[in-house]
């Protein structure tokens, strides 16, 4: 059995390997770039599987313990007040804002303290190069001294410099077009329980979180394509910030001038980390060195404690590195897929670059905020993220020794429908909705529709009627293509859910129509087309896991339903003596 292990890197992923491989007799040595233990970092959330490993190692209560007190989530405006709210006590597990929310170095601190009981730490030391052969990987560290290990376990982080050694050239990197900047500000009497995020023109926001250090964690970030913003040395990033934000509004001299003061500055451009394998000999890579999803996702975290957790596991319970890297990579490769599976257009969308997105954006979320869609949207966008079968591991969770479980086979998928089928389902579901639509619409057909369409006072960015009729056609042939698509794969959990919210939504237009051209309920229509939203951006992210074609295609459709509901909730609002 592979007794002496390397872990490079002492922060969540890195010090849960620790945990557990210590734990299970492993001789484990974790070297650290850093001189000293690293307290710093900004709110960090676990769900799922990732708080089902810590109640394992006896740590959750006391993570739920050190949470940052963290309420929920507030849009504002330049004057602070609330455009949109979503409360965690409103939406538990499902929000933003999670039950255990907590800060990066309170977390790590949590696991290092238990973990270096076990496990040797060296700090102001790294890896400079790795030189393996059948019985061993020789390891030289920046310190002079060279050893020998049995595996190495890169933690390193988005940037490891150990995993360009091992795996040159193999990371594709996904860019974001977003760039961040994280530091901490001192606190004042105003800054509350809420996560206030506030949207400036430029694709601009500023964003401010409480801690329970008496301090206030603050985000500056910029969305736009990288360009060279993210280097240099911390003055030079601080000067390209001050200058881009010199007048965005709310808080943001307040932000600047705690920037210039801070001692935990830290700025770079979001990217994903793609390998297309995550070990190579008797090396292997966890956490975000192997799978950086980015603060996007919503995911690390969780992704870096289960995913360590796992590769420890497996480890521990055979002789066979090579066995125990592949069951890891299988286990893992489907969570990471549906984490890294964030659309690229999803920063752009919440960071507008005109007053009139911004306006949109806040009054999507003032709509979705409100608790019969708010419900809605928590079922469709809840998703269990395919993360791996923990019960395979009970035997070491309890024992903190190697596991003989047995490894289970998924089962076979079954294959999607013929192409004719395909063609019938999507021919017969939009034909239907085609005609519910062409029922209701405001044509000559209709005379007394269209008089009172033609009646409600409108806003002046109304497109005219030949844009709803080029548009719709458009948007239509997506979802056809789209349902199409999907009903060709093969049936799984992804493919099975986006067809039933590809057919949700396709019912929901024509659904629509009913209530606003027939029914003539502008209330109503204008809370089912935020619901629309919902569940068409749900539409989509589950559709990118089961065929990307489909969900780019899906994508359009999205955002022609945001822009319908800031139209259908402005005539609401400016025609109050017609139906609700």
């Amino acid at each position: 059995m592979s007794r002496r292990i390397l872990v490079t890197g002492a922060s969540i992923a890195g010090n849960t390997a620790a945990w557990w491989l210590g734990r299970a007799c492993f001789d484990v040595t974790v070297v650290e770039r850093a001189p000293s233990f690293r307290a710093g970092g900004q709110n960090i959330d676990v769900r799922g599987s990732g708080r089902v490993v810590l109640r394992r190692m006896g740590l959750e209560q006391a993570a739920l313990e050190q949470g940052t007190g963290e309420e929920g989530t507030a849009w504002v405006d330049g004057d602070g007040r609330i455009a949109a709210q979503f409360l965690t006590s409103d939406l538990g597990s499902d929000g933003l804002t999670a039950e255990l929310e907590i800060l990066r170095g309170d977390l790590a601190r949590l696991l290092y303290e238990p973990a270096a009981v076990h496990a040797s730490y060296r700090f102001g030391d790294s890896v400079v190069a790795i030189v393996q052969d059948d019985a061993a990987a020789s390891v030289t560290f920046s310190s002079g001294r060279t050893e020998r290990y049995d595996a190495v376990i890169v933690a390193e982080g988005v940037g490891s410099a150990t995993r360009k050694l091992v795996f040159p050239r193999e990371n594709a990197p996904r860019w974001m077009n977003l760039s961040i900047a994280y530091f901490t500000i001192p606190r004042t009497d105003d800054d509350d329980r809420l996560w206030r995020w506030y949207n400036a023109v430029g694709g601009r926001s500023i964003s401010l979180r409480p801690d329970r250090h008496g301090t206030t964690r603050a985000m500056l970030s910029v969305q736009q394509p990288p360009g060279g913003e993210q280097d240099g040395d911390a003055d030079r990033q601080k000067a390209w910030l001050r200058e881009r934000f010199a007048d965005a509004g709310w808080q943001s001299a307040r932000v600047l001038d705690g920037m210039d003061a801070t001692d935990d500055f830290y700025f770079d451009g979001l990217r994903q980390v793609r390998m297309p394998r995550w070990s190579n000999g008797r090396v292997v890579l966890t956490g975000d060195a192997a799978w950086c999803a980015t603060p996007v996702a919503g995911i690390g975290t969780t992704l870096a404690i289960t995913g360590a957790y796992v590769l420890a596991a497996e480890m521990a319970g055979t002789d066979d590195l090579r066995a125990a890297f592949d069951a890891y990579e299988r286990s893992m490769r489907p969570m990471v897929e549906d984490g890294q599976g964030v659309p690229k257009i999803a920063p752009r969308l919440m960071n507008p670059h005109s007053r009139t997105g911004i306006r949109l954006l806040h009054n999507v979320l003032g709509v979705a905020g409100r608790p019969y869609v708010r419900k809605l949207a928590s079922k469709l966008f809840s998703n269990d993220g395919r993360e791996p079968d923990l019960s395979r591991y009970d035997e070491i969770a309890v024992n903190m020794a190697p596991s003989a479980q047995p490894r289970e086979v998924a089962p076979p998928k079954s294959g999607g429908a013929s192409p004719l089928v395909a063609l019938g389902v999507v021919g017969l579901v939009l034909g239907a909705s085609a005609i519910v639509g062409r029922r209701n619409a405001p044509d000559p057909s209709h005379p007394a529709i269209r008089r009172w369409y033609r009646r409600l006072d409108k806003p002046g960015y109304t497109p005219p009627d030949a844009a709803f009729g080029a548009v719709w056609p458009v948007l239509e042939s997506g979802l056809a293509v789209g349902g199409y698509r999907l009903l060709r794969q093969p049936s799984g959990a992804a493919r099975n859910t986006a067809v039933g919210l590809w057919l949700l939504n396709t019912a929901m237009v024509g659904g629509w129509t009913q209530l606003f051209f027939r029914k003539k309920k502008l209330g109503a229509s204008a809370a089912a087309s935020a619901a629309m939203v919902a569940s068409g951006a749900a539409y989509v992210a589950v559709a990118a896991r089961a065929d990307k074609p489909a969900a780019a295609v899906g994508a359009p459709f999205v955002a022609w339903l945001g822009f319908a509901t800031l139209l259908a909730e402005r005539i609401r609002r400016d025609n109050p003596a017609n139906g609700r």
